[in-house]
């Protein structure tokens, strides 16, 4: 393993992945996911927060266009928190945390989780440019969360 110190983000590095993910909420909150997928590789990996696996910027866009017709078509996202360490020259680990209001009811009638989503993300630096590719996004459940042996919130 390598000193971290030495692959430590930039500054600039840093607002980069913040823009993106900045970009990220906006194109969601838009709609528009030509825009969502502008920030992701070609090849990008994703699995949302009920395990569907996307490969492909493509695949992810006509998913979430599906999506944004239905269950997410009034949708807000909010963006809490981005951390990120470097995890090797021009790659970025993101852990995104958001929340989300106006989402319609899942496919089988039950209220969408209102507790907000923690992402995994890999960011990859190319030709200049910061890349996610490879997210999981995880729905947190908030009675779970509650007793978390690792929080104060949870047993102890």
């Amino acid at each position: 393993m390598s000193d971290p110190a030495a692959i430590a983000l930039s500054p600039d590095d840093e607002a980069a992945l913040h823009a993106v993910m900045a970009r990220h909420a906006a194109a969601w909150n838009a709609h528009d996911m030509a825009a969502l997928v502008a920030d992701m590789a070609a090849d990008v990996g994703w699995i949302n927060v009920v395990g569907m696996q996307w490969t492909g910027r493509e695949q992810v866009r006509r998913a979430h266009e599906a999506l944004h017709r239905t269950m997410f078509a009034t949708s807000r996202l909010t963006q809490m928190s981005l951390e990120l360490r470097a995890v090797a020259d021009g790659l970025a680990l993101g852990i995104n945390r958001t929340m989300m209001e106006g989402a319609g009811p899942t496919p089988d009638g039950r209220p969408y989780p209102a507790a907000g989503s923690v992402m995994t993300l890999l960011f990859a630096r190319t030709d200049g440019a910061w890349r996610i590719v490879h997210g999981h996004n995880t729905n947190i459940d908030a009675r779970a969360a509650a007793h978390d042996p690792a929080t104060a919130a949870g047993p102890r």
